[in-house]
């Protein structure tokens, strides 16, 4: 195992946790039981490298490995999952993994050293028809080696600070060569890795259902006998724990759901809240008129009160805080004293507002009607949108929400068939070139349509830099010119609360929701 604190000084995730204990000091792990709980969407492709949502790893992350992994018990350490050993060049630029002996698919087939850079020349160079949602995380890696069945070796085309962050990426799942080689859009609609859990069946609107790996590599692993995630979304989701039909809510909880489920079950649920990594803003289309006048989005990002939004928001869509894109920890991330200096959050909304107005008529649309396209998910959408809808209102426009299913959201943001949608990052650290990388033109997860070289450069420029000053301040350049230009706008972030029944143990809540998500550790106390 080993600390973040050598590649990145000062970028190592920092996190603020109440937790569900693993067990108290002695306590044995029991074996047997189903864990029952809900996910508040459904997966739109079983292919974990073009996912974009925490819903679909929440199904998907139980089958399958990575080559490196966050710590389950220390999220600032990475730690192997298929890697038994690594090492790093003196120069930083080659990676070296010895992968750990007796790896099995859920097909029966060996792991072997092909199957880690199969995955990886598809994340990083997806042939065509196939999506890499992350695939500018990878583009510092030049090639891929394997001189034995047992060794894999990257080679970097420059120094990479989050290189580690990016071998241990969650969403990394290793996938068969095999299986790729004679169709790569398998895992499109397949589920075969070789985590510690068998795919069982979808039954679309109802559940995803696994049991487990009786091969799987950690020997007497995982202790549940398998897990049950229940499709549910809207009031059913409190309903569901409250009604004790399922074991955990493990995706995030607001205030007074909190206080319903203790005054139901008492202390029946253990409650538990930590810091979170994903921020929401809004992604503009730029392709649109009259979107892709700048004017238009200034003035859309000059209507909204982030300062005032927040004691009404905290309490019903748990955001709790202003920012400008990035989670708190982030090294990049700005203090309420400089956000105060930037556009957009002035404490003087009167003034913030005329000058939107004034935008808006200088570009001709001082009528301005939109459609804002949502989420239908209960926390922090739809709480989110009727509050954007009320900003924008303020200043004359005339708005509509469309709250589409997950895959219709994704559908329309992917096609361009949308004005204006409340837009996330769900990311795993909170190192530059993972939280950035969604903002870039030509990323796959960028829908606004931008076109915009100056990002690129910069984004380049600070991927591979080592001091640590002069990367903030390119970074920092970065979301300036993101904001700026409006092809993004940026809105609030918050912490993570979740619950579930006592007997619940081996899960400690990380600062993101797609990490601790293999349920291998997992036991019921009964």
């Amino acid at each position: 195992m080993r600390s973040l604190a050598h590649i990145a000084k000062g970028f190592a995730c920092i996190t603020i946790s109440v937790t569900i204990a693993t067990g108290a000091a002695g306590e044995t792990p029991k074996r047997g039981g189903v864990l029952r709980h809900v996910i508040e969407g459904e997966p739109s492709s079983f292919d974990c490298h073009a996912a974009a949502t925490s819903f679909a790893l929440q199904v998907l992350a139980p089958h399958y490995s990575t080559l490196l992994k966050y710590d389950p018990n220390d999220f600032s350490k990475i730690t192997g999952d298929l890697a038994d050993s690594w090492t790093m060049a003196p120069d930083r630029l080659s990676y070296t993994f010895k992968l750990k002996p007796d790896v099995k698919f859920h097909d029966g087939s060996e792991l072997s050293s092909a199957d880690i850079k199969a995955t990886f020349d598809r994340l990083r160079d997806p042939p065509q028809g196939i999506t890499s949602a992350r695939k500018g995380q990878f583009e510092s890696i030049a090639s891929i080696e394997t001189p034995s069945g047992d060794t894999v070796v990257f080679k970097l085309k420059r120094v990479n600070p989050a290189a580690l962050y990016m071998f241990a990426n969650p969403w990394n799942c290793v996938y068969s060569a095999k299986k790729l080689a004679a169709d790569q859009t398998f895992y499109n609609t397949n589920v075969m890795g070789t985590g510690p859990f068998v795919f069982e069946e979808y039954v679309k609107g109802s559940h995803w259902s696994a049991k487990r790996f009786d091969n799987y590599f950690q020997k007497g692993k995982p202790y549940l006998d398998g897990i049950r995630g229940f499709f549910i979304n809207g009031p059913g989701v409190i309903n569901a724990l409250a009604g004790g039909q399922v074991d955990a809510l493990l995706f995030q909880v607001a205030p007074p759901d909190l206080t319903r489920l203790k005054n139901q079950r008492g202390d029946q649920v253990v409650f538990h809240t930590n810091s979170f990594n994903i921020t929401n803003f809004l992604t503009v289309n730029v392709r649109k008129a009259p979107f892709s006048d700048p004017r238009v989005r200034k003035a859309l990002s000059l209507a909204i009160d982030r300062w005032g939004g927040i004691p009404s928001l905290s309490k019903l869509a748990t955001l709790e805080f202003p920012t400008v894109f990035v989670p708190p920890a982030s090294p990049i991330a700005y203090t309420k004293e400089e956000m105060a200096k930037l556009p957009g959050y002035s404490l003087d909304m009167d003034k913030q507002r005329a000058e939107a107005k004034r935008l808006l008529a200088e570009a001709g649309v001082p009528n301005l009607k939109l459609t804002l396209l949502n989420r239908n998910v209960r926390l922090p959408w739809q709480p989110l949108g009727i509050y954007i809808m009320d900003q924008w209102r303020q200043i004359g426009i005339e708005v509509d929400q469309i709250p589409a299913e997950t895959p219709q959201y994704f559908a329309a943001l992917t096609s361009g068939n949308y004005d204006v949608a409340i837009d996330f990052n769900n990311t795993v650290s909170v190192d530059p070139n993972e939280v950035l990388v969604k903002f870039i033109p030509g990323s796959p997860n960028n829908y606004s349509g931008a076109d915009d070289k100056a990002l690129v450069e910069l984004f380049d420029k600070q991927a591979g830099m080592t001091d640590q000053d002069e990367r903030k301040m390119v970074a920092r350049q970065f979301l300036e010119r993101l904001m700026d230009q409006g092809y993004s706008i940026p809105l609030f972030g918050n912490n993570r609360a979740t619950a579930a029944v006592k007997e619940f143990k081996g899960w400690k809540l990380a600062p993101t929701t797609v990490l601790n998500l293999d349920m291998a550790d997992v036991w019921f106390d009964r």
